[in-house]
């Protein structure tokens, strides 16, 4: 990407947080948060520095302190002020697991769907074990089904990105569980 690029979707996910602050602050529905029109395909460039973001660098520097990140590329700069790029993609899997987890809920909800989680505390109970262990032994197909994939560099059926969403997803699960049976937040 080049630097002109990066600032413009910077403007672009700026512009979105604000609509979605504003439009959470007046009570508006999840489902109104976001404009759902066409995607606009220009953007006003925006300069960093005039944001009052400081940007580092030149091209032949590693992004981090002491080289220890990957170097950058196509002149981009990293923002001090701002959020690491990396984190960014990691802040953004995590919004993935959010979606994927209110889309999955339905479906696997108990007949009146008031349990998204109704799939794991049943088949849980259908073997006599705390329905957190249930989410770990669900976590554990996933482990398998990953090296799997290590060992044969295939998967018949669901990939690899989708297999480490519902990893970490089911982590997440267990933890609620235990904490759940446990009586709010368990000691770590």
């Amino acid at each position: 990407m080049t630097q002109a690029e990066i600032e413009d979707a910077n403007e672009l996910i700026r512009s979105a947080v604000a609509m979605r602050r504003e439009r959470q602050a007046a009570g508006k529905p999840h489902d109104e948060w976001y404009d759902v029109s066409p995607a606009v395909t220009t953007t006003p460039s925006i300069d960093p520095k005039s944001q009052g973001y400081e940007v580092d660098g030149d091209d032949s520097e590693s992004c981090c302190d002491g080289g220890q990140c990957h170097p950058r590329s196509l002149g981009e700069g990293v923002i001090r002020s701002g959020v690491h790029p990396t984190s960014q993609k990691f802040f953004d899997l995590c919004e993935r697991l959010k979606e994927m987890h209110a889309s999955k809920s339905s479906d696997y909800g108990c007949p009146s769907g008031n349990d998204p989680l109704a799939n794991i505390r049943n088949g849980a109970a259908f073997v006599g074990i705390e329905p957190w262990k249930g989410a770990m032994v669900r976590l554990s197909d996933k482990v398998t089904r990953l090296a799997t994939f290590n060992a044969t560099g295939r998967l018949g059926h669901e990939g690899v990105v989708d297999t480490c969403l519902d990893l970490a997803s089911y982590s997440l699960l267990a933890l609620l569980l235990y904490e759940e049976e446990h009586g709010g937040t368990a000691e770590r």
